[in-house]
């Protein structure tokens, strides 16, 4: 999830209908032409980025995870000093 109000499935699914609303006026317009090619990069891009997501997230064991959290305060500790 992208944020508590737009999920991977929903942007997905905006960035296709503005492709299908481009391509029916895009014709000979080098304009609406690059921006018909962006937008399918960038659908691919997100497509890409949410299959490495899933990926990465199996391979984190829940188990090994260690709470760094205390780490990092030690040494924000010490900047202050």
């Amino acid at each position: 999830m992208l944020s508590e109000d737009i999920t991977v499935d929903k942007l997905i699914s905006d960035i296709d209908a503005q492709i299908e609303i481009l391509s029916a006026i895009a014709n000979d317009s080098a304009i609406l032409g690059e921006q018909l090619r962006l937008l399918n990069e960038s659908r691919d891009t997100v497509l890409f980025l949410q299959l490495e997501l899933e990926r990465l997230t199996e391979l984190i064991d829940p188990d090994e995870m260690t709470d760094h959290s205390t780490l990092i305060d030690q040494l924000k500790d010490r900047s202050v000093d």
